[in-house]
């Protein structure tokens, strides 16, 4: 429906082309009244500056303004996506933004992100993974990952996030040990 309505209009605007030009065209020159009583000058020769004469000025119409025809908008091209910043080097880490925790804070979720590390190896110390469905399975490799990235954050001194991760490692853990084989 819009591509038919676009054709309308782009072939509405099309027809009207030689006044188109007009639009972008200086207006000319007022036009100067002729003086019958004097012939044309086909020479270049300097001449004496004439005298003014008394004659009143021929009245000026003024133009009317080009009416304005509303022209079809050109369909939007999307611009290629710009080129991708090369990724961080491997050895920077990104910097952590994170609320300032007081050092009672601090001790007291780090030994809770601990408890929570050993508390999921204790659990998956107790699985047999010859024993588990393919879901099982998938859910065993999950815990390792978030126990993995848990430690990570703990050496980076991400508290907050380590904390995060080891609870979702230790609950993944505590439902594969709770689900009958």
């Amino acid at each position: 429906m819009r591509l038919a309505l676009l054709l309308a209009a782009a072939c509405l605007g099309l027809t009207g082309c030689a006044t188109i030009k007009s639009w972008f065209a200086p207006p000319p020159p007022p036009a100067q009244a002729e003086q019958p009583d004097e012939p044309p000058q086909l020479t270049t020769r300097p001449q004496a500056p004439a005298a003014p004469r008394t004659a009143p000025p021929a009245p000026t119409v003024p133009r009317p303004p080009a009416p304005t025809v509303p022209r079809p908008s050109a369909p939007t091209v999307p611009r290629p996506p710009a080129p991708a910043a090369p990724p961080p080097a491997p050895d920077a880490s990104p910097p952590v933004l994170s609320p300032v925790l007081s050092a009672v804070d601090e001790q007291r979720l780090r030994a809770e992100t601990q408890q929570r590390i050993d508390g999921a190896e204790q659990r998956l110390r107790q699985v047999d993974p010859a024993k588990l469905t393919s879901g099982q399975q998938d859910s065993l490799r999950t815990v390792q990952s978030f126990l993995d990235k848990a430690r990570e954050a703990v050496q980076a001194q991400d508290i907050r996030r380590a904390h995060t991760l080891a609870d979702k490692a230790f609950l993944l853990a505590d439902e594969l040990t709770q689900r009958p084989r």
